[in-house]
C-alpha cells in the first residue's frame, strides 16, 4: 500500500507527540533502559518505521539524538563511563546516517563537568569549541574551578606570585576564544540535544565573569544579549543592557536592543529616552527617525508623528517607507478613511509589489471588529508586519 504524503510541517508534529511519549517512557522506565540499552533502541526504530516510515533521514536521525540526550539525562549510570560509551554506540548504530559523533562527545564532556570531572571534560570538549556558545564558558568554568584548588605559585626564587595562577589565565583565555570563535548560539538547544539548567548557569557564570576581567570588551556582552533574547530571559538581558550602555553609549546595536526591550515592556517613556540617546549620536542618520516614528505610531500622538516626519522628509527617508508609516499611523488612531486612502497611495508606490497592500487591506478591515482580541492581534500583526518591511527598506540590520 502506497503511504500518503505528508507536508514537512505534520511530520514534525507527530514527531514531537513521539517524542513526548518516549520523554514519559524514560522517566518511567530510566532502570529497564539502563538494563537493556539495544532492546530500547530496537523500540525507537520500530515506532518509527512503524508510525513515520517516510521521515527524512535527518528528522530521524535528529530524533535518536534527542532521544539519547534524554536517557544520558536520566540514567543513574551515566557516571559511568563504559555506559555512556555504550549508550552512543548504539546511538549512531540506529542512526540511519551512522555518523554525528560530535554531538555525542560534547554530551559527554558536559556531563562530566555535572560529575565533577573537569580535567577530563576539558580535553572532551576543547576540539568542539566552534560547535556552540556555551562550549568555551564551560571549558573555562572548568579551569577555573581547578584555579580555585591550586595553590599559591612561586617565582624561581620561591617568593609567592600575586596575580591570577595558570588555571585562572587558562579560563580567561577561553573567554577569549569565545570572541575569536564567535560560534553559533543555541545551536545545540535548537538540535534538542543540550538545554541542561546546569549548563546554562556554568554559561551566566561565565560570561558575567568575563564581563568584569575584560571590561572594553563588547562582544562578550553581544553574546551574551543573543542567548538571553533567544532564552527569554528579560532579567537579564535588562543587566546586561545597563552594563553595555554605560560602557558603550553610542554603540547603536546595544541602544537598538535597548529600544527592543523597552518597548516590550511597554515603557513609552523608556523608548523615547532610547531614540533621544540615538538621535544625539547619530544625527544623521535615519535609523532613529525611523524608531521616533515607529514609537508614535504605536503610541498614536499626532504632535510627535509629524515632528520625526518632517525631520524624516528633510534627511530623505524613502517614500515607501513614509507612506507605509502614514497608513499605519491613521490605522492606529482610528482614522479608517484616511488609512483606506493612505493604501491606495501605497498601492501607487509598490508598483508591481502591491500584493503586500491586498495583505494590509485584509489587517486592517480587523480593525473594525467589535471582538477586542481579534483587534488587538490586527494591531500586533499589522505593526510587526511594516515594521520588518521598512527595516528591510532601510537596511537596518542587528550587528
Amino acid at each position: 500500500m502506497v503511504q500518503e504524503w505528508q507536508p514537512d510541517a505534520i511530520v514534525r508534529i507527530k514527531l514531537d507527540q513521539i517524542k513526548k511519549d518516549f520523554f514519559d517512557y524514560i522517566k518511567k522506565n530510566i532502570d529497564k533502559i539502563d538494563s537493556n540499552v539495544p532492546v530500547f533502541f530496537g523500540h525507537i526504530t520500530a515506532t518509527l518505521e512503524k508510525t513515520l516510515p517516510d521521515i527524512n533521514d535527518d528528522l530521524y536521525d535528529k530524533f535518536i539524538d534527542t532521544i539519547t540526550a534524554r536517557v544520558l539525562d536520566a540514567s543513574k549510570r551515566s557516571t559511568e563511563v563504559s555506559f555512556v560509551e555504550k549508550l552512543f554506540e548504539h546511538a549512531i548504530r540506529n542512526k540511519r546516517k551512522r555518523k554525528g559523533r560530535t554531538i555525542y562527545d560534547i554530551l559527554l564532556g558536559l556531563k562530566m563537568i555535572n560529575t565533577g570531572k573537569y580535567s577530563e571534560a576539558i580535553e572532551q570538549l576543547k576540539p568542539h569549541r566552534v560547535v556552540d556558545a556555551i562550549i568555551c564558558p564551560s571549558i573555562s568554568y572548568c579551569y577555573f574551578v581547578l584555579s580555585t584548588q591550586q595553590g599559591d605559585e612561586s617565582d624561581a626564587a620561591g617568593r609567592t606570585v600575586r596575580g591570577p595562577n595558570q588555571m585562572a589565565l587558562a579560563a580567561r583565555e577561553q573567554m577569549i576564544e569565545l570572541i575569536r570563535l564567535n560560534p553559533p548560539v543555541n545551536r545545540l538547544k535548537d538540535l534538542e540535544v543540550v538545554d541542561d539548567p546546569r549548563i546554562n548557569k556554568v554559561f551566566w557564570f561565565m560570561i558575567k565573569q568575563s564581563i568584569e576581567w575584560f571590561p572594553s570588551e563588547r562582544e562578550l556582552i553581544r553574546i551574551g544579549l543573543d542567548k538571553a533574547s533567544r532564552d527569554g530571559m528579560s532579567d537579564i538581558k535588562e543587566e546586561l543592557l545597563g552594563i553595555a550602555i554605560e560602557r558603550f553609549p553610542n554603540d547603536m546595536y546595544f541602544l537598538r536592543e535597548l529600544y527592543k526591550l523597552k518597548l516590550e515592556k511597554r515603557d513609552a517613556g523608556g523608548v523615547a529616552g532610547v531614540v533621544k540617546q540615538m538621535t544625539q549620536q547619530y544625527p544623521e542618520e535615519l535609523e532613529p527617525l525611523y524608531y521616533g516614528m515607529k514609537l508614535s505610531v504605536i503610541t498614536a500622538r499626532v504632535e510627535t508623528y509629524y515632528r520625526f516626519r518632517k525631520l524624516a522628509l528633510i534627511k530623505k527617508m524613502p517614500l515607501n517607507v513614509l507612506v507605509l508609516l502614514d497608513f499605519a499611523f491613521e490605522l492606529m488612531s482610528g482614522k479608517q478613511y484616511e488609512a483606506l486612502a493612505c493604501l491606495e497611495e501605497i498601492k501607487v508606490k509598490l508598483g508591481p509589489r502591491h500584493y503586500y497592500a491586498t495583505l494590509l487591506e485584509y489587517v486592517a478591515h480587523d480593525f473594525l471588529s467589535e471582538d477586542e482580541k481579534k483587534v488587538k492581534q490586527a494591531k500586533r500583526a499589522m505593526i510587526d508586519s511594516i515594521d520588518q518591511y521598512c527595516l528591510k527598506l532601510l537596511k537596518i540590520k542587528d550587528q
